[in-house]
């Protein structure tokens, strides 16, 4: 065994007993992460890496995440995981299918999705708009279930969520079902990062680096 996949062996049998990411309930990411260990479920992905570094937790993170505001992408994935180089590490990355997703509509505001004319997406289902709902206004927001939420309201006329979310929600009709694939990470702070922290938090309550 190389030294490389000795560490690796070190990382990946540290426990994982909580996990932080993304919600609110019913997100695939709190699917993903209920069997792993106990959930802690924040706004957003970013969020999520930021808490895990302040606890000493686990996050998961999709690489599939992009944030959008006023339209435009204003964070990624890859930006994400730059930020946080040097204090949080990959100690897992696995492919897993999501939850059914499916596009809805709300059937008190239009009879079907061809007379649809918004829909509220999560920015990394953009692909299965452009697919099933070309040409609709979009609403872009940081969670499948806020999407199905606001179709749910009236807010919209269609959405793209989890289908049981959009089953539970009443009043909306799945018209598309697709069951796609996605890549999960699992980050954990390096081992410099929480060694230094340790020499800190001593230093912090002694008064002394001795």
């Amino acid at each position: 065994m190389s030294s490389d996949d000795a560490s690796a062996v070190i990382r990946l049998a540290r426990p994982v007993s909580k996990v932080i990411t993304l919600g609110p309930a019913g997100t695939d990411a709190h699917h993903i992460a209920s069997g792993l260990g106990t959930t802690q479920l924040v706004e957003s992905f970013p969020r999520a890496m930021e808490v895990a570094w302040q606890q000493d937790a686990h996050a998961l993170i999709t690489p599939g995440f992009v944030a959008r505001t006023a339209g435009e992408i204003s964070d990624t994935w890859v930006n994400l995981h730059f930020r946080y180089s040097g204090r949080m590490e990959i100690v897992r990355a696995w492919p897993a299918a999501t939850k059914p997703m499916c596009v809805a509509v709300n059937r008190r505001r239009v009879p079907d999705l061809s007379r649809a004319e918004s829909i509220a997406i999560h920015p990394s289902t953009a692909v299965f708009a452009d697919r099933h709902a070309a040409g609709l206004r979009r609403t872009f927001v940081d969670a499948k279930p806020l999407a199905v939420a606001l179709a749910a309201e009236g807010t919209v006329d269609a959405c793209i969520g989890s289908l049981d979310v959009v089953q539970a929600a009443g009043d909306l009709e799945a018209v598309e079902v697709f069951h796609p694939q996605m890549l999960w990470c699992l980050y954990q702070r390096t081992a410099r990062a929480t060694t230094t922290l340790a020499a800190d938090n001593l230093v912090a309550v002694t008064g002394s680096g001795a």
